[in-house]
């Protein structure tokens, strides 16, 4: 059997596993006092070099990362735009309005049905009164890689951060899958860690970002990557955060078991090796769809593949064991085929070998 359910149900990378046992020995400060913590800072930080000033906080789970990042660069009254099918819409429960309080506004995807594009924004943006009796602008927040498995190039972002920002809006990424998006472009632009890491953020115009480390083979964390020098709403984002963090219930007493894994991860390139290895998978896997006619309904930019499986079929894969989720896109509901740094290729190839020719 396959399991391309999700890159959740996969396990720990080594590093990760290591970086636990290791936490595990002796003592250290709690509540994010401890060397292990502070070292993982300023590594994660280093990735953005020095004038993004980047502040760092590790939260245990996405969820918290997206919220508690759009909550500090917004006030109650303010609204929050996002794709449709975003994770923040979609998945989030109703923990972005409790934790925000602001005005989620979802906005349905033009002519790229995974990404927003400014021609999608404009509806949004333009034609408002700017009183008192509507939400005063908020943050944009956009998901690379996408839902969908689509990555924004640094050119497409840095327009939308254009302008969102001329009509008074921050915005925030969700990178639960940053990895992907980094591996991705230092793959098609030719770009090193650090530089692909400053494209697809600071200089392309962000404020926030959710670092993900669940989905990249980390028990548990992510961190909230507030770009202080970018902007004056990224520092006092940064300012209001810890606060944030605390009263929610999100600040963790043993640091160092989240901390500690972005450390080992982050050495040498390890998460972003994980990461080219899954897209690999993926890969490997749409080029073997295509070969016995099932065309996957998006480009595969990230160890996603999204396609439209027949019923029979369908059927035939799951009593063979294989598993996987169903996902409603712009295009109607489709499978979606998730690999990790944990699947083979003899994974991708039984579960291939299951579909006629």
């Amino acid at each position: 059997m396959t399991n391309l359910r999700s890159d959740n149900n996969a396990g720990l990378v080594p590093e990760a596993l290591a970086a636990l046992v290791e936490a595990a020995q002796g003592e250290a400060l709690a509540y994010g006092g401890d060397d292990v913590t502070q070292r993982a800072s300023a590594r994660v930080a280093a990735l953005f070099g020095a004038d993004a000033r980047a502040a760092v906080f590790f939260v245990a789970t996405g969820t918290a990362a997206n919220t508690l990042g759009i909550a500090a660069l917004t006030e109650p009254w303010q609204r929050v735009l996002c794709h449709r099918y975003s994770h923040y819409n979609e998945d989030e429960s109703t923990a972005p309005e409790r934790m925000t309080l602001c005005r989620t506004t979802p906005i349905d995807p033009g002519s790229d049905p995974t990404r927003l594009t400014p021609e999608d924004l404009m509806p949004h943006l333009l034609g408002r009164r700017g009183d008192v009796h509507e939400p005063a602008p908020g943050v944009l927040t956009l998901s690379n890689p996408t839902e969908f498995g689509t990555v924004y190039a640094p050119a497409e972002l840095a327009a939308l951060c254009r302008l969102a920002r001329q009509h008074g809006y921050r915005v925030h990424v969700d990178g639960a899958r940053f990895s992907q998006a980094i591996a991705h472009i230092m793959q098609t632009q030719n770009l090193s860690e650090e530089a692909a890491c400053r494209a697809l953020t600071v200089d392309a115009g962000i404020d926030a970002l959710s670092f993900g480390g669940t989905k990249a083979g980390l028990a548990l964390g992510e961190a909230v990557v507030l770009f202080a020098g970018r902007s004056a709403a990224a520092a006092r984002a940064a300012e209001r955060l810890p606060f944030l963090r605390k009263s929610t219930g999100h600040l963790l007493s043993k640091h160092r078991y989240v901390s500690g894994q972005f450390n080992r991860v982050l050495s040498h390139g390890a998460w972003v090796r994980h990461a080219v290895h899954a897209a690999a998978m993926a890969e490997r896997l749409a080029t073997g769809l295509r070969a016995r006619g099932l065309t996957p309904a998006f480009p595969r930019e990230s160890n996603a593949v999204f396609v439209d499986i027949p019923t029979t079929l369908d059927r035939r894969l799951r009593s063979r064991g294989h598993t996987f989720y169903p996902f409603a896109t712009p295009l109607g509901t489709r499978a979606r085929l998730m690999c990790s740094f944990a699947t083979t290729p003899a994974d991708i190839d039984g579960f291939l070998a299951d579909i006629p020719g």
